[in-house]
């Protein structure tokens, strides 16, 4: 189900059949309902068929791709999303881990690795020339990650880490950040939370079977999206009038 959030507080859930820069047209009970962007704060789109996840997951498990998915759709700062092809890993922790790879604004990137139903890590990170910004994109990044923790000695870990690097293994997942130049960093700044044990499980013994599982991946995604591999949630425009009241927005 879609969620729309009105100016007055109040929550509308149905399916949204189409949106424009100004109205959203929304399936609602047994019939159909057009709102004005006007009255909207915000707007909850689902872009996959699958249903929320119902049990407690333990302090060293991750959830299934589907969920950090969404989440990332629907942060305030992200106004496009697309799934791209993974690309080889040949070095550091996470070597021939098969992941599936997103791209936010094509600035930041998240992936998924190991099984996608099991995940045996996720990672978020960002490129580009962002030094005047990099503390507001490494806190999004941190943010993002945090919801997915047990505990709060695994909170505390994250935020404890330097932003120029380092690891701590807390309740069964290891917290790392590699910093742009380091030799694993492929050019980003990253943050990851991973399951050691199930990322050595997951790991190719080569680079072709690497390749077959990431395709294998993400096939199963455009099973769940309609073989939709890139959303956008509303124009450039409407998003900064609405929906992304930063004191400072390095997309812009």
């Amino acid at each position: 189900m879609d969620e729309i959030m009105l100016t007055n507080g109040a929550r509308i859930s149905g399916k949204i059949l189409a949106q424009s820069n100004d109205r959203v047209v929304m399936h609602v009970g047994e019939g159909n309902a057009v709102y004005s962007k006007r009255a909207i704060w915000r707007i909850y789109e689902d872009i996959t068929d699958k249903a929320p996840l119902t049990r407690v997951l333990g302090r060293d498990e991750l959830p299934p791709w589907w969920m950090p998915l969404s989440d990332l759709y629907h942060e305030d700062w992200v106004t496009k999303l697309h799934a791209i092809r993974a690309t080889n890993i040949d070095k550091g922790l996470l070597e021939r881990v098969p992941y599936l790879s997103f791209r936010a604004n094509m600035i930041y990137e998240m992936n998924i690795y190991g099984n996608p139903e099991d995940p045996a890590g996720l990672e978020i990170g960002y490129y580009g020339n962002m030094w005047l910004h990099s503390g507001d994109a490494q806190r999004r990044c941190r943010e993002f990650l945090a919801s997915y923790l047990g505990g709060i000695k695994q909170f505390q870990a994250l935020y404890r880490l330097n932003s120029s690097g380092g690891q701590e293994v807390v309740d069964g997942l290891r917290i790392v950040i590699i910093p742009r130049g380091a030799p694993d960093s492929y050019n980003g700044w990253w943050v990851s939370i991973t399951n050691p044990a199930k990322l050595d499980a997951a790991r190719c013994a080569t680079q072709a079977e690497f390749r077959q599982i990431c395709d294998r991946n993400m096939e199963l995604v455009k099973k769940s999206t309609d073989g939709e591999t890139s959303w956008t949630k509303y124009s450039l425009k409407d998003a900064l009038k609405r929906y992304l009241p930063l004191p400072r927005m390095e997309e812009k």
